[in-house]
């Protein structure tokens, strides 16, 4: 019956001994009820433990699930919010009439042979990086770095048809849903209580397209399908990501190292090479106004 926040005080210690000894329940120093300092550094060691396991082993199967699940209706909206980013990075994308036409008719004969099951949209942006990279929602961007270094229009057709793969695979889209969980529990051991860094971290993880070996193997075989389908060769592709490799021109980014060349997957793209049995691409006068999209 005693008042809330009513104390009792016990000057005897022996007395106080005993009552801590049959009432093991009481909050005190010696008390079964208290939480000793070995609890809490138990649970403080437990917890981050718990979220590097989830990062480590639980989203990359979540991602995976939830990408081979996810309409494709709704990978338009995650597309534009990182597009918005890629603007902040870049700005507006470059596009004189007859090069942004050009690019569309190259990308245009692509789909007729990827069949992707959502519309490509491709861009220029102006970048000295030779470079380019896919998001979810079909959105290929390409920087006009890589328009200066590329030499033929199948070796352009070879780096858009592996960013092909990429979204037909939707291994951005599994990346975005990876690393955004991951950035938001690691933003919560942190005090990240807004979120935003793990929107930023989510972002720069697509960009930066260091996608796993089985990933870009992957694209890589859909390109060489579709160069296929169109009777055009893939060397090329290779070709040109070893003048990339070798250009010592503007490091890029760490947020743009991707792609990288491997001997096992230049044999691939060499061993796959076929000549070329189907029409160009674009015409002559087409690859030219492609190549000065960003000239303006």
């Amino acid at each position: 019956m005693a008042p809330p926040l009513a104390r009792l005080e016990l000057r005897d210690p022996a007395q106080r001994a005993n009552v801590l000894r049959l009432c093991r329940s009481l909050d005190g120093p010696g008390s079964a009820g208290s939480i000793s300092v070995g609890r809490i550094v138990a649970a403080s060691i437990a917890a981050p433990a718990a979220i590097i396991g989830i990062v480590w082993l639980g989203m990359p199967v979540l991602a995976n699930r939830l990408a081979a699940v996810m309409p494709y209706a709704w990978e338009a909206p995650l597309g534009d919010a990182v597009d918005s980013q890629v603007r902040e990075l870049f700005g507006s994308p470059c596009a004189t009439p007859a090069g942004a036409a050009a690019l569309h008719k190259m990308v245009g004969r692509l789909q007729t042979a990827a069949h992707l099951p959502i519309p490509p949209h491709p861009m220029v942006l102006r970048s000295p990086i030779a470079n380019a990279f896919a998001l979810p929602g079909g959105r290929i961007y390409v920087l006009s770095g890589l328009l200066k270094i590329s030499e033929t229009p199948d070796e352009l057709a070879g780096v858009l048809s592996h960013e092909l793969g990429h979204v037909a695979h939707r291994d951005g889209l599994r990346r975005l849903i990876r690393d955004g969980g991951t950035s938001f529990l690691v933003g919560l051991m942190f005090g990240d209580v807004t979120r935003s860094g793990a929107v930023l971290m989510a972002v720069r993880s697509v960009l930066s397209a260091s996608y796993s070996r089985d990933d870009e193997t992957g694209a890589d075989r859909f390109a060489v399908s579709i160069m296929h389908g169109l009777g055009r060769p893939t060397a090329p592709l290779g070709m040109l990501l070893e003048r990339v490799t070798g250009t010592g021109g503007p490091e890029a980014p760490s947020i743009l190292r991707s792609h990288p060349l491997t001997a096992e997957r230049k044999a691939m793209l060499e061993a796959e090479n076929v000549p070329a049995t189907g029409p160009a691409l674009v015409e002559d006068g087409e690859w030219q106004d492609l190549k000065r999209t960003c000239d303006h």
